[in-house]
């Protein structure tokens, strides 16, 4: 799972040192907490980007079922916290989710110089271009067909769109995703970037 504030870019511009480090220690603990709370792993802080995983490095057959759960769950608490910081006079960034589910490969990359242990994979870059698509589609949360087949309950838990045969850059042949529009009235103010 890939999750990216949207407009982040554009906000450090002009934002204070101290509300770049408000806006970035709130929105890390909220979606580190919950990534937590239903058994996930924080891979990476990249910025204003996170990458969490579920099931690494011990995978359960529930993993699929967590993970969407936990999108699911963010996209109304970072949709919440938006309208609080907008209703608060602070600045409001959405956020945007990309949801993929496969094999991985999980190990410490080491460079000589500083070593981490991180995934990599097809699986993971097809999270990360779903997360970018959140921009084009005015979405919350982008999913695979594949996440939604292996949790079918998912199906009815939420308002998807789905789209058949899309096409992600860098990749060949096309998958099916679905997707949340993102909610009215948590549009973030500023220009889009």
């Amino acid at each position: 799972m890939f999750v990216d504030l949207r407009e982040f870019t554009r906000f450090t511009e002009t934002a204070p040192a101290a509300a770049l480090a408000e806006i970035l220690a709130e929105y890390r603990g909220i979606v580190a907490g919950e990534v937590f709370r239903t058994g996930g792993t924080v891979d990476k802080f990249m910025g204003d980007g996170i990458m969490a995983v579920f099931g690494q490095p011990k995978p359960s057959p529930d993993d699929a079922e967590r993970a969407l759960q936990c999108a699911l769950q963010l996209v109304r608490i970072l949709d919440d916290w938006t309208e609080w910081r907008r209703l608060e006079g602070k600045p409001p960034l959405d956020a945007g989710i990309g949801l993929h589910m496969g094999t991985i490969i999980g190990g410490v990359l080491e460079s000589g110089f500083h070593d981490e242990f991180t995934v990599f994979g097809d699986v993971v870059n097809v999270a990360q271009r779903l997360e970018a698509m959140t921009k084009t589609l005015n979405a919350s949360l982008v999913v695979s067909a594949a996440m939604l087949s292996r949790v079918p309950a998912s199906l009815s838990a939420a308002d998807w769109i789905r789209k058949d045969q899309v096409e992600l850059p860098g990749r060949r042949g096309t998958i099916g995703i679905a997707y949340l529009q993102r909610r009215v009235g948590t549009t973030a103010l500023m220009s889009v970037v």
